[in-house]
């Protein structure tokens, strides 16, 4: 295609949108225009299925609704690129820069695109397909939008979305290896069984962010807020935990004691939430919020708490043996003894310290927590704030803690052998 009869498919289409007289839609399937400018140009809605747009220049250009379906748009500078609800399945988008660009709505699945009939050079190709999802591997998408946009199977391998707006997305299945998500709002996205690998999401927000069956391990996710709901979490465990609270209310005449032994509730939101006497022992909870959350009594122990969130939470005589609360906010939370009752529900004088033996409390924010007659025996409290924790009766036999750590506790007369 020439530059000349580009301009005027370009011509007509304006003509097409404004509904001029001779207006025609643009239609540019498998068209090659490698290296063009379309800078600003109004393609609303064009056809350019299998259009090979490797290394175009498309800044400021308003490619909303456009079928671009299995095309070719690697080392595009799409810069402030408007591609709200473009059909991008099957494209390939390799090292393209999309700052700033619109991509709301816009469809990344994968796709195959036959061809039924010779190109401009009288050439019958092969069929042009990427049936996993859209390639946008090594793409610059710093502050672009793509909120509700369906990037199911696309490969995001190695893409800067710093800032980028992901909101609703649809992520399934996505390669996010070495990605850059730093201070990107994934709200809500859906990222079951996407491939996690050294994934940065710093300072993100993934709250209500659906993460089943993606191995976390390697993701830099530091500052991030990755709460989900109880919404997210499977049917049986929905179950359990809503006889649990039947259980709680009813005194135990009717419901049931959450067992969730083992399961992994890792940034969950049971901010609230009572769930004293559960059976949680051996449970991830890494990263959940349970602040003023009731855990009287709850077996917690050798659980994965590390960075949760337990402010003011209610630990009475709670279990947590073994457990790991490395980076845990623990201000102001309730671990003192819980009074014993009778079957008459009349105090018997017996208290039940809370079990911390053998915890990792590293940097763990104990500030102003009431830790009455807690077993800390064995614990590490290596970087732990301990300012204003009540350590009245503690024990603190073998504890990991540096001296200078206890003179800031509101009361130091811990037992310690």
């Amino acid at each position: 295609m020439t530059p000349q009869q580009f301009v005027m498919i370009l011509q007509e289409h304006e003509s097409w949108l404004t509904k001029g007289r001779g207006g025609v839609r643009a239609n540019l399937a498998r068209q090659n225009l490698t290296g063009f400018s379309l800078e600003g140009a109004r393609l609303r809605g064009a056809k350019m299925s299998g259009c090979d747009l490797t290394r175009a220049i498309l800044q400021r250009t308003d490619l909303s609704e456009a079928d671009l379906f299995c095309a070719i748009l690697d080392g595009v500078d799409a810069k402030s690129c408007n591609l709200e609800n473009a059909d991008l399945r099957g494209a390939n988008i390799r090292n393209v820069n999309l700052t700033g660009a619109n991509l709301r709505g816009a469809d990344f699945r994968g796709g195959t695109l036959m061809f039924g009939s010779d190109d401009e050079d009288g050439e019958r190709e092969s069929p042009t397909k990427n049936e996993r999802g859209a390639n946008l591997s090594n793409s610059a998408m710093a502050n672009a939008n793509l909120a509700g946009a369906t990037l199911s199977g696309a490969n995001l391998s190695g893409v800067n979305l710093r800032n980028a707006n992901l909101e609703g997305a649809d992520m399934k299945g996505c390669i996010l290896s070495d990605t850059d998500f730093t201070g990107a709002n994934l709200q809500d996205v859906q990222l079951q069984g996407a491939v996690i690998n050294n994934t940065v999401f710093k300072h993100a927000n993934l709250s209500g962010a659906n993460i089943d069956g993606c191995d976390m391990a390697t993701a830099n996710l530091t500052g991030a807020n990755m709460v989900r709901s109880e919404d997210t979490l499977p049917s049986d465990i929905r179950d359990m935990l809503n006889n649990h609270y039947v259980w709680i209310r009813e005194d135990g005449r009717l419901g049931d004691r959450a067992v969730l032994v083992g399961t992994d509730l890792s940034h969950i939101d049971l901010s609230g939430v009572n769930l004293s006497g559960a059976d949680l022992h051996t449970s991830t909870l890494s990263g959940a919020n349970l602040s003023e959350t009731l855990l009287v009594m709850s077996d917690l122990a050798k659980c994965n708490l590390e960075g949760a969130d337990l402010t003011k939470a209610v630990l009475e005589g709670v279990n947590l043996s073994n457990a790991s609360l490395v980076g845990a906010n623990l201000q102001k939370a309730n671990i003192s003894p819980v009074n014993l009752k009778d079957s008459k529900g009349r105090p018997t004088g017996r208290l039940w310290p809370a079990n911390l033996s053998g915890a990792k409390l590293n940097g763990a924010d104990l500030r102003g927590a009431d830790l009455r007659g807690a077993n800390l025996s064995h614990c590490d409290l290596t970087g732990a704030q301990l300012k204003g924790a009540n350590l009245a009766g503690a024990n603190l036999t073998d504890t990991v803690v540096d001296p200078a750590q206890l003179e800031t506790a509101l009361n130091n007369e811990a037992a310690a052998v």
